[in-house]
């Protein structure tokens, strides 16, 4: 950092904290806003950038209950942003913590980024070729019968049944789409050999089957993952030098693409159902493609901030389950030993007359733990996170990057929910990615 950036830091940095304060004067809801965008901007400068990214969603979260109007804003949401936000800080903070305890053990601050060491042509190609098989056939055991949600004129009606016939283990095995999505993704933005369009063309189809269930976070978990584990790495060299030369605006370009798709396709959902809220959304933005998905935007950013103001104006009435909903990702198999909870159930009962069925960030810690346990269960998921962040940055290893990538994932989108703890995607994930990361180590 130059001199001229020092001292434009040390001028900024009070101005911001004033305008904070002053803000909080006049509206406690844009101060706390405010802040977490100084948040993001402060570990910008520290290059901190998957911290500076959570911070930046948080604060567009919070920003939208304040300005774009929905169906599902109320009083509550508006309310509940200064104790949200404290919540959220204490996940960032920690997190910052969790990175300098790995520094401290490790001296890693300095070091360049990776160049991804991949296994063997053979060996890859082989282990995507047994994803594919394995998601094929969880698919035909999931869809037996049933139209695809995707291609139903109800997709959320479609994905009701498919509940109610479905069962862990072929939920699991489902995931396969989604690791052999990232794994392609990331191998066709990283490679440098002509094999590439292999991997594109096995990343339309991992992305195709895993869009079956008509669920744009299904898609994005495995799409996201990958693009930040690609802007996470070193350049690629040889061949495909020219193409990935400038490889940072294609990967955002594949994202900001992604993205837009997912909450188109998140629009026509919600237009296409059955319900109060449904109805009232096709009022409110009509047929309209751009409004409905500017709607779906605005739903996915604040509707888990609404939920969570209407969990905590209900705390007082709600005993702490000291776990059980910290387990739901467990399934039923686990109710006889900590009991039933049904965290989907109750946000519904408290979003009448919409029903929705969104569970916020800390809903799950506060409905376990109570204020207080929450705050020290964000402390301790943040250290976490900020260690694990940390530790993989460096790895040469794609299996490192993409562990590294959906912690960081899963970070980001618990504006939307606490997924690790609500849905077992990673179960699949973990012991998959170890297998890519043993396919590296074995002689070739």
């Amino acid at each position: 950092m130059t001199s001229a950036e020092r001292r434009l830091w040390t001028v900024a940095l009070p101005f911001a904290l004033g305008a904070v304060l002053l803000l909080a004067t006049w509206d406690p809801g844009i101060a706390v806003t405010a802040a977490l965008a100084v948040g993001a901007l402060l570990a910008a400068r520290a290059r901190m950038w998957a911290l500076a990214a959570c911070a930046t969603v948080w604060t567009a979260a919070l920003l939208a209950v304040r300005v774009l109007p929905g169906p599902y804003d109320s009083w509550a949401g508006r309310g509940v942003l200064p104790v949200l936000a404290g919540y959220v800080t204490v996940f960032l903070l920690a997190w910052v913590v969790g990175r300098r305890l790995v520094d401290r053990r490790d001296g890693d601050g300095g070091r360049p980024r990776p160049e991804l060491s991949w296994p063997s042509e053979r060996r890859l190609r082989a282990y995507l070729l047994v994803l594919l098989v394995v998601a094929a056939g969880a698919a035909a055991v999931r869809f037996r019968g049933t139209l695809p949600p995707l291609f139903a004129d109800n997709p959320d009606a479609a994905r009701q049944v498919l509940r109610e016939q479905s069962n862990l283990v072929v939920g699991l095995l489902s995931e396969a789409w989604t690791l052999g999505m990232a794994i392609s993704l990331l191998r066709a933005l990283s490679g440098r050999r002509p094999a590439l369009p292999l991997y594109w063309a096995l990343t339309v189809v991992f992305t195709a089957g895993a869009a079956l269930g008509a669920s744009k976070n299904s898609v994005l978990v495995g799409i996201a993952p990958a693009l930040i584990a690609a802007l996470s790495v070193r350049r690629t060299r040889g061949r495909t030098a020219s193409f990935l030369a400038a490889r940072t605006p294609v990967v955002l370009l594949i994202g900001a693409v992604a993205l837009g798709a997912a909450v188109f396709l998140g629009g026509q959902r919600t237009m296409a159902g059955t319900g109060a809220f449904e109805t009232e959304f096709r009022a409110r933005y009509g047929s309209n493609a751009l409004t409905s998905s500017a709607g779906s935007l605005d739903l996915s950013l604040s509707s888990s901030t609404e939920t969570f103001g209407r969990v905590w104006s209900q705390r007082a009435h709600l005993e702490p389950r000291y776990g059980t909903y910290s387990l739901t990702f467990l399934g039923s198999r686990v109710e006889p030993i900590v009991g039933r909870a049904d965290l989907y159930g109750l946000t519904s009962q408290l979003s009448q007359p919409y029903l929705m069925n969104t569970a916020t960030f800390v809903a799950v810690p506060l409905l376990d733990w109570g204020p207080l346990g929450a705050a020290l269960f964000l402390a301790v998921l943040g250290l976490a996170v900020g260690a694990t962040e940390r530790w993989f940055e460096f790895s040469p290893a794609p299996a490192g990057q993409l562990a590294r990538a959906f912690v960081v994932y899963f970070a980001l989108f618990g504006v939307y929910e606490l997924y690790p703890l609500i849905q077992p995607t990673w179960l699949s994930l973990v012991p998959g990615l170890w297998v890519l990361h043993r396919l590296g180590r074995a002689p070739a």
